[in-house]
């Protein structure tokens, strides 16, 4: 009886076995479940994250960048700007690489062809052209077409609504104009015709032009009567320009080249009355190509001389004697700066005056001439202040051009 029982109490607790490792074995697949559902998951993510990573840099390497490239444009996070204007070019790549790419300017290394680079000088144009009002598209079409010099009259000229007639202009006469001698058919400058105060003028800097004008009470401050030694009698500067001719003047001698002022400081009724003159003679046009209207004049700055030679005969023009050719090739040395060369006649609005020479500051006048452009087209570049504020380039680039010059002259003055 007794094994009979027990009998019975182990076939009772098989059964209670068999429902435990039932739930055992069910809580193991509910676990599997969840395990593959993180996965799942995990996979989903991260092919989420990597296929489009992928697909970009598939993007990239079409454009033509190569794996050293692509990785330091998504370091610099530029992917998404690159592939969405397509830019490339091999000037970008390299820059990219090299990590001298300035960011801001991208627009501008896509259009740089093989061989072709990009300076600070180039950035301000293209800032300074959009301040002049042209259109981003407009700007890359002329930097597309053009050279450096080829665009720098445009600071300078009306503003073009349609700049491709510009364009075509310069591009039919890309044979005979260079940096030093400039001609088109066409006519881009309305002399006089939206004309605006001279700013800030007593800086030696200061802009007088077609455009630019002073006011008929202005006079310069200091003014100097000049020593019969370096100019005729009666004639006067201000004391910035009176010690800078004397400089210039000495410095000449020392070489056995002799010349003095013929003219200098011009007040503006004096002006009003030669421009009249001109104009009693031949004709407001005519008057306009060899004379400044009243206010307009660089003479009322105070800053300006006309110049002859002494001790030289036989010469019909100052342009052929030998004090011209010291003058025109030494005078930044001393601060001056032949206001209105030959071949720039477009751009300045005058004339070749071999004999009228400017002071603007040693340290303007020596880049000036190691640019090459006229003055108008240098105050447009580098000294007039942005009408839109917000389209001064950085320091960056500002500081590698001679933006800075306007301060450290008006520091001078």
């Amino acid at each position: 009886m007794a094994t009979k029982k027990r009998k019975r109490k182990l076939r009772f607790k098989l059964p209670r076995l068999n429902r435990q490792t039932t739930r055992r074995r069910r809580r193991r697949r509910r676990l599997r479940k969840e395990v593959y559902l993180a996965i799942a998951a995990a996979l989903i993510l991260a092919a989420l994250i990597f296929v489009p990573g992928q697909i970009r840099s598939r993007k990239l390497k079409e454009l033509g960048y190569d794996k050293t490239t692509i990785k330091e444009i998504r370091n610099r996070k530029l992917t998404k700007t690159i592939i969405e204007n397509g830019y490339y070019s091999a000037y970008l790549a390299d820059c990219i690489k090299d990590g001298s790419v300035n960011t801001d300017y991208l627009p501008l290394y896509n259009l740089v062809q093989s061989g072709g680079s990009l300076t600070a000088d180039d950035f301000l144009l293209y800032n300074r052209l959009q301040d002049k009002g042209y259109e981003e598209e407009q700007v890359l079409n002329l930097f597309g077409s053009l050279r450096f010099w080829e665009m720098t009259p445009l600071l300078v000229f009306d503003y073009q609504y349609n700049e491709q007639p510009y364009i075509d202009d310069c591009k039919a006469h890309a044979d005979v104009n260079s940096p030093s001698s400039f001609t088109l058919s066409g006519n881009y400058y309305t002399t006089y015709g939206s004309v605006r105060p001279t700013i800030d003028p007593d800086s030696p800097t200061a802009i007088v032009n077609k455009t630019y004008y002073l006011d008929s009470s202005f006079e310069p401050k200091n003014l100097t009567e000049l020593s019969i030694y370096y100019a005729a009698t009666g004639r006067t500067l201000s004391r910035t320009g009176a010690d800078a001719l004397a400089e210039w003047c000495d410095a000449g001698r020392n070489v056995g080249v002799t010349f003095y002022a013929t003219s200098a400081y011009r007040p503006y009724d004096a002006q009003e009355t030669v421009y009249n003159s001109y104009v009693q003679a031949w004709g407001t046009e005519e008057a306009d190509r060899v004379s400044a209207r009243p206010g307009h004049s660089e003479h009322q700055t105070g800053l300006v001389v006309d110049i002859a030679a002494t001790n030289e005969d036989n010469v019909n023009d100052f342009s052929e004697t030998l004090a011209y050719r010291w003058c025109s090739k030494n005078s930044a040395d001393y601060g001056w700066i032949l206001r209105y060369p030959e071949g720039k006649e477009l751009i300045t609005g005058y004339e070749f005056e071999s004999w009228h020479y400017r002071y603007v500051g040693k340290d303007v006048a020596l880049k000036l001439q190691e640019s090459g452009l006229t003055y108008d087209e240098y105050y447009a570049l580098y000294l007039k202040p942005f009408d839109d504020s917000t389209l001064i380039p950085k320091d960056d680039v500002l500081n590698q051009t001679n933006y800075a010059a306007r301060t450290i002259e008006a520091e001078e003055e």
